[in-house]
């Protein structure tokens, strides 16, 4: 047991600063799902952000209160009582054979190499493959036309689908379909180009393509 809690001690300040880490890293993506879901335009998107600041805000809080109670146990090896001292092995008593007596051979057990069972590779990671781009007949790539999006300030471009806002896109703008879509807060969102260049995703109920 002295010597769990000597390990314990020792490692303390370690594990704080770990624990220190995470709590960071959780509060700062609370904070920011916060942010997003202030921005959001649809209840979904403010149902998916309120739902990471909880669950980000819970384990940092958890892991703030792991950080206060290692440091503390950090501290208390750092003023620490004194360890015991080493117990003295007494001098080791040398014995002499007697002559025409042989002295027994000590046998020292080997240990058995343990066999490790053969390890199994992991699976290659899946790809995620784009769908082929959107063309017309005559080759080029199709266009859609921003609408019904008045009410809420224009269509929200953003660089993954319910990601991080890129612009607002107004009624009426036209984009280029980039041939790619996916589906996230029970929305479908399509990759396009808006007239800028730039590349994002928006939602697709608010697109009429073009024929």
């Amino acid at each position: 047991m002295e010597e769990f809690w000597n390990f314990l001690v020792r490692y303390a300040g370690l594990v704080a600063l770990v624990c220190a880490v995470g709590a960071a890293y959780n509060l700062v993506t609370a904070y920011r799902a916060r942010r997003e879901g202030r921005s959001a335009m649809f209840g979904a998107e403010r149902q998916a952000a309120s739902d990471r600041v909880t669950r980000s805000g819970v384990f940092g809080l958890a892991l703030v209160g792991l950080t206060l109670l290692f440091f503390g146990l950090a501290l208390l090896g750092a003023g620490g009582s004194p360890s015991a001292e080493p117990a003295t092995r007494p001098p080791s008593r040398t014995t002499t054979p007697r002559a025409g007596i042989t002295p027994s051979l000590v046998l020292t057990p080997t240990r058995q190499p343990t066999s490790s069972l053969p390890t199994v590779p992991p699976p290659p990671p899946a790809t995620n493959t784009p769908s082929p781009v959107a063309a017309t007949s005559d080759g080029s790539r199709k266009t859609a036309v921003v609408t019904g999006t008045g009410d809420v300030g224009g269509l929200s471009l953003r660089k993954t689908p319910n990601g991080e806002l890129i612009d607002k896109l107004l009624d009426g703008t036209v984009v280029e379909l980039l041939g790619e879509s996916q589906t996230a807060v029970g929305l479908e969102w399509k990759k396009v180009r808006d007239p800028k260049g730039r590349e994002g995703w928006v939602a697709g109920q608010y697109l009429i393509v073009n024929p």
